[in-house]
């Protein structure tokens, strides 16, 4: 196993607990998107774990994104290109539709939220990630 292979692998395993981790929070933030009355603070505390986790699921795939090419190990190759393919196609654009969805929500009820960073770094995520997916 090279370096690029180390790197990747210990990426990848970071990545189970912060994607279980990433949909849960994404599932909550639905569901409470569906409740007339939003718990305004919950959907506040929400999102700043989600921005820790976004943090570190960048820091993950920075990390791929400089290994890929070397990884020797096509079963991590492999596991990398679909895990990043998951959060390309799945996770992080259902993030991005679920915080515009709450902030416009929040707007109807007198909340500004202020999403828009994290917005425009999930667009950076994705623009990022899209370059491997293909």
């Amino acid at each position: 196993m090279n370096d690029s292979d180390t790197q990747v692998n210990i990426a990848l395993t970071h990545f189970e607990t912060l994607i279980e981790d990433h949909s849960t929070y994404l599932n909550e933030l639905e569901n409470l998107s569906v409740i007339p009355q939003m718990d305004m603070d919950r959907v506040m505390r929400i999102i700043k774990r989600m921005r820790k986790i976004r943090k570190d699921l960048e820091l993950g795939i920075n990390t791929i994104l400089t290994h890929i090419d070397s990884v020797g190990n096509l079963r991590i190759k492999e596991e990398a290109i679909g895990i990043i393919s998951y959060l390309n196609i799945v996770g992080f654009k259902d993030e991005k539709e679920i915080l515009q969805k709450l902030s416009t929500q929040a707007k109807e009820m007198g909340y500004d939220i202020n999403v828009d960073d994290d917005i425009k770094q999930i667009d950076n995520i994705l623009s990022k990630i899209s370059k491997i997916s293909l």
